[in-house]
């Protein structure tokens, strides 16, 4: 009884903090306090969302969270640990509102992040993640007597990447953010997956006004498939419906050319355009 009379005692404070409560009735988007934020084109994390591919008949739905755990502030810098788990699923696009899944891939990891505000108009964040992913074809595909690349097989990798992205505030209402990335797998099935990748990020957002924004945002990522080095190019754009450094919805265009990221489709190309809805957290 004493721990439930504590509960309700704290939480309302910790939701009404002095952050997002005036004392006034006021409608407001939560606060997102994760300190590093990937670019919206960044294609393994965690998001809730859905896009439809307008070329094909299937879907991308995601389903996760990222979150920092625990938080350290040192001088003008900060650091935390937090936890990844979050799944991509490749659903099927079939009559009556039925969407059978064709494949899904798990993601579970920790990640140790760093940001330090070099000028007012300038900050800095870093994350290194450590992650097993694993990927698995479901009851929703459809197997083919010619289908000899699409039979189950295991899919399972473990890595770590280091990831800086920077933002620069140009006025206002716009601001820049630019990523660097580098994965190394150190264990994965199939043997042939090549260790090392590398990522570059550019995003570009423009607040409309202080909730509704614009962005254009592209993913570039340099990786090697069955000893053919290929750049994979993920681009999207849109409007987000949201404060910044708040949670938000998007609503955007996304278009995808390069290596299939599905872990059950490995070796193969894809290319696809969707359209996407996504709730930030």
């Amino acid at each position: 009884m004493k721990l439930l009379t504590l509960l309700l005692l704290v939480i309302p404070q910790f939701i009404f903090s002095k952050q997002i409560y005036s004392g006034k009735d006021s409608l407001y988007f939560f606060t997102s306090d994760i300190l590093f934020v990937p670019t919206e084109s960044s294609i393994l994390e965690s998001r809730v969302g859905v896009t439809k591919f307008i070329d094909k008949k299937y879907l991308k739905l995601d389903i996760g969270v990222s979150f920092d755990l625990i938080g350290l502030k040192v001088n003008q810098s900060l650091f935390s640990m937090g936890v990844d788990f979050f799944t991509f699923s490749n659903l099927r696009n079939e009559a009556n509102f039925k969407f059978p899944v064709d494949a899904i891939d798990y993601l579970f990891g920790f990640n140790f992040n760093f940001k330090k505000y070099i000028k007012h108009v300038i900050d800095l964040a870093s994350r290194f993640r450590i992650s097993h992913i694993s990927s698995h074809l479901e009851d929703g595909h459809i197997y083919s007597s010619s289908d000899s690349i699409l039979i189950p097989f295991v899919f399972s990798k473990e890595f770590m990447d280091l990831a800086f992205i920077i933002t620069y505030k140009l006025n206002s209402r716009m601001q820049f953010r630019s990523l660097l990335a580098l994965n190394y797998i150190f264990h994965a099935i199939p043997k042939d997956i090549k260790r090392l990748s590398a990522q570059e990020g550019l995003e570009l957002d423009y607040f409309l006004t202080k909730i509704v924004s614009f962005y254009i945002s592209n993913d570039l990522t340099l990786a090697a498939v069955n000893s053919q080095t290929n750049v994979n190019v993920n681009f999207q754009t849109g409007f987000s419906i949201g404060g910044l450094n708040t949670r938000a919805v998007n609503i955007y265009f996304n278009y995808f050319d390069g290596q299939d990221y599905k872990g059950q489709y490995y070796g193969r190309f894809t290319n696809y355009k969707g359209l996407g809805l996504r709730f930030k957290f």
